[in-house]
């Protein structure tokens, strides 16, 4: 497994950015409920790119045993922390670049998911379905929050600023992300479309809902949060595009899950 994890260096202020602004809650809150609507006491559930251990708290608070994975060693230290040894959340190492052939084949689980991203980083996600088919025991669910490659709010953002760069990253389906204090890493943004594909041959798509289109990336969110009519609205908003599949396909972020055939 690799030892390289980009996200070493901002596990520290990772909460500080995004979980706790109360656009990340409000997403966070969304994506929780999902999960909820899947997993309940005495289901085994695997954690991808679990970081500082917000989900896997939550699943576990109502019975759920989580297997918490990330690459990065300071995210599994933060998880450690804030959960403690009491509930039924075990942690370990995965890098979705160099996943263990026979890792994690001692339990079938019942299904799996990665909140906010972490699918991103896998360079090859047909590998990554592959690999997860031989964990998740039919009829169980993926779910998984994906940056997909066209956001209209980063476009029109970044665009009347200026920053045709930033503004057009996604589009090429993969742009190049620098941490502090790292050496860069390679983002990919798969498609609804893409994704779906890619799991066919193990996974039906199940559901699809847009996860931050009227609501900004993170990078605005405090432009946002200053202003709370604006907020009010475009939560508001937010909620309301839930029901519109097709509107994910726009979005920061979409929410995506598959079912094991």
């Amino acid at each position: 497994m690799s030892t390289f994890a980009p996200f070493d260096s901002l596990a520290g202020d990772y909460d500080r950015t995004f979980s706790d602004t109360l656009i990340g809650r409000w997403l966070r809150t969304r994506a929780q409920a999902r999960l909820a609507a899947h997993f309940g006491a005495g289901d085994r559930v695997l954690e991808i790119g679990c970081g500082t251990g917000l989900d896997a708290l939550f699943l576990a608070q109502r019975g759920v045993s989580v297997t918490a994975t990330d690459a990065s060693a300071a995210m599994l230290s933060a998880a450690q922390a804030r959960i403690g040894p009491d509930l039924p959340v075990t942690f370990a190492r995965l890098d979705l670049n160099a996943l263990p052939p026979d890792g994690f084949r001692d339990q079938r689980y019942d299904g799996a998911f990665a909140s906010f991203g972490p699918v991103n980083a896998a360079a090859d996600v047909s590998a990554l379905a592959a690999w997860l088919a031989g964990r998740v025991r039919p009829g169980g669910a993926v779910c998984l929050g994906v940056m997909g490659p066209l956001c209209l709010w980063e476009i029109v953002w970044h665009a009347l600023h200026g920053d045709f760069k930033t503004a057009g990253r996604r589009l090429g389906g993969q742009a190049q992300f620098t941490p502090p204090d790292a050496p860069a890493m390679t983002v990919r943004y798969p498609s609804v479309n893409t994704l779906t594909q890619v799991f066919a041959p193990w996974f039906a798509r199940a559901h699809v809902e847009s996860m931050g289109l009227f609501l900004p990336p993170s990078d605005v969110y405090g432009v946002i949060e200053r202003r709370p009519r604006l907020l009010r609205l475009l939560t508001a908003l937010e909620a309301r595009a839930v029901g519109v599949p097709s509107l994910a396909r726009l979005a920061d972020h979409y929410w995506i899950e598959l079912v094991r055939v």
